[in-house]
Order: structure tokens, then sequence, then C-alpha cells
């Protein structure tokens, strides 16, 4: 007898009734194990099993539901089977409980993965091209909004919280940019010998300030000459960093107004905007920048031009879903920055294997 599987198209039915069911399942199984906090549960019993019962008792969800939906935990090593309906924690299991990958859960289920699912209705009513308005793109397509993506999440304690703990978590997790670029030779090279009054690195859109903190910590030396900059209610809400910053409120569509400084520096900021907004804000930096001296330094993700990996592929498309915003390649880099009367002396990448992040290194040509 023939094995149906054999047959191509039972082996493209079945194909498509494992993604339909895989897509379905992943988009929120995490998401309620957190809102139910299984995960932390099963980690509170130290090594030792739990039952079905037992886990839907302590998580106030019944036992029929835990059933299936331990299930996809377990056939995904977020936890593993001691028994029927038993249940022991896994590393997986400890380590989603920490707030950063709990947060990164929450985050992802409630507005990247709602988002992809309703990206294919978006892109046949609008086009199949990118989008470049960030007030109406596949975020407020499947959300249902009108508010911008940062909009929506400050109208939302709850949301803006997971966002910035799950931000917090992922940079943590990579090598700082100063750990490999070379600040003292760009930035601090004439340290002793410029204005006291000249600002010596601006942080543009620096959020609560984790990056110039840090600068600050491995750099004393800078004390009084960094300036951090954000819209207002990111500046009214900022926790005390402990003197030696200047913070300024910003918007980053209107003039600079620090001028003459020896860098401008952004992390992870114009990854949130297409080209035509990121080039206005690369505008606004130029005309502030003293010509052959001052710096502009981009620290963003440099996207290979071949073999992207699925990560940063991934990354790609989920900046272009909710912000209409784009991860870059060096060319792409490149052209932006010069597009915006800038020139492009060196794109440094972080030595960090399979970390694409980089330093895009611009200044402002003497005519």
């Amino acid at each position: 007898m023939r094995d149906p599987r054999s047959d191509p198209d039972n082996q493209l039915s079945s194909l498509i009734n494992d993604l339909h069911d895989a897509t379905n399942a992943l988009s929120s199984y995490k998401s309620d194990c957190v809102d139910l906090k299984l995960f932390r549960i099963l980690v509170s019993q130290n090594g030792f099993p739990i039952s079905a019962e037992e886990l839907g008792k302590r998580s106030s969800a019944d036992t029929e539901f835990i059933v299936r939906i331990m299930r996809v935990i377990t056939a995904l090593n977020y936890a593993a089977e001691a028994g029927e309906r038993s249940y022991i924690a896994t590393p997986l299991t400890n380590a989603i409980t920490l707030p950063a990958l709990e947060a990164c859960v929450v985050h992802s289920s409630e507005h990247a993965a709602a988002v992809s699912i309703a990206m294919p209705t978006y892109f046949a009513r609008h086009g199949y091209k990118s989008p470049t308005d960030r007030m109406n793109g596949p975020f407020q397509h499947a959300l249902h909004t009108s508010l911008s993506y940062f909009d929506y999440l400050h109208s939302d304690e709850r949301k803006m919280r997971n966002f910035n703990n799950f931000m917090t978590g992922s940079r943590g997790a990579r090598k700082h940019w100063t750990e490999w670029f070379p600040v003292r030779d760009i930035v601090l090279q004439d340290l002793t010998n410029s204005n006291i009054n000249t600002k010596l690195l601006v942080d543009m859109g620096g959020g609560k300030g984790h990056d110039l903190a840090r600068f600050l910590r491995k750099f004393p030396e800078a004390a009084g000459r960094l300036v951090l900059q954000d819209l207002p209610g990111t500046v009214a809400t900022m926790e005390d960093l402990g003197g030696g910053i200047d913070i300024q409120s910003h918007n980053l569509f209107t003039a600079q107004p620090v001028r003459g400084a020896k860098a401008y520096y952004t992390h992870f900021l114009l990854h949130d905007f297409p080209d035509p907004q990121a080039r206005a804000i690369l505008e606004h930096g130029r005309d502030a920048m003293t010509p052959g001296y001052s710096r502009l330094l981009l620290n963003e993700s440099i996207l290979p031009e071949k073999n992207c990996p699925a990560f940063f592929a991934a990354a790609d498309i989920t900046m272009m879903a909710v912000l209409a915003g784009m991860k870059r390649s060096k060319t792409q880099w490149v052209s932006l920055v010069e597009s915006a009367g800038l020139k492009v002396i060196k794109i440094w990448e972080s030595p960090e294997a399979g970390d694409f992040e980089g330093v895009i290194e611009a200044t402002r040509p003497l005519s």
C-alpha cells in the first residue's frame, strides 16, 4: 500500500496544515503562560514536577485548558513532561521568567504577532511596497488605531512598561559600543585642548539616558560636557542620572540647539523611520555640526548584503510593520547619510560573532 505521505499533494496539504496550526498556536501561547504565571509556578517547584490539576488551581485556570496549552509548551521545550499530565521546568522555563523576556513575550504577542497576521490584507489594499507613512501603516491597520506606534504605547502604562523592560534587556545582552569603538581617539581626542564649553557628545533621542550614563561611568572625565535629548514627556519622567549630563527637551524634527559639538550620537533611532524622515533628522544634525570637526555617530544594525540571518531579516520586517521604519545594509546606510549632505568616513562593526551592530561615522564636509 502506498504511503499517503509520499504523495506530493498530501505533502503540500500536510505542510499547509502544520504551518497554519503552528502560526495560530505560537502567536499567543507564551503570552497566555506569562499572564497565568505558569512559567513562574513551574520554576517555584525547584525541580519537582507539578500536575495539571495543581497548575490549574494555582493559576486559576481550567485544568483541561492547562493540558492543551502545555502540549505546545512542552513540544518546544519551554517545559518538560514529567509524566502524564505532569510537568517540570527546563532551562528555558527559568530563562523566560526573567523580566525582560516576560516583557518580550507579552509585547511581541500583543503587537508584532497581531500586526504580522494583518499584513497580507494591508498590502493587498495599499499595494506591495514599503510603507512610508508612520500614521497609516500595517500597525494602524491591524490594531484599528490612528495613533503612531509610540503614541499608542504611551497611552497605556502597562504596554509602555513592557516595552521599556524588553528594550532594556535586549540592549543589555550586547556589548556596549564603547567597548569596541575608538571613543578616546575620535570623541575624547582633544578633551584637554578644546573649549570647556564645547560639548563632547550629544545623545539625540537618548530615552532615559542609559547609554549616556554608561558612557559617563566609563569616561568620567567627560562629565559636564555630555547632553541627553528627548521629547518633553520622556524628559519629565526621567530618573536622576547622577549629574555630569545636561538634559534637554528636543524634537528631532526641529533645529538642533547644541551647535558645534564634537559628536552627535544616536542609538537604534533611525531604524524607526523611513528614509524621508530619517533624512530630515540627519539634516538638522548636519546643520549643527562644525565642518571637518564634528562627527555624526549612528549606532545601528548593519545588515549584510546577502545571507542575512533570519533574526535580523525578521527584525527588518517588524520595523516596517509597526513603524514604517527599516533595518539597513551598509550600502543603504551610506546612501541615506550622504543624501543628507554628510560624508561617511567609516562604518565600524562590532567584533562579536553574530552581532550585526555597528557605528556609522560621518562628518560634514568642509565645502
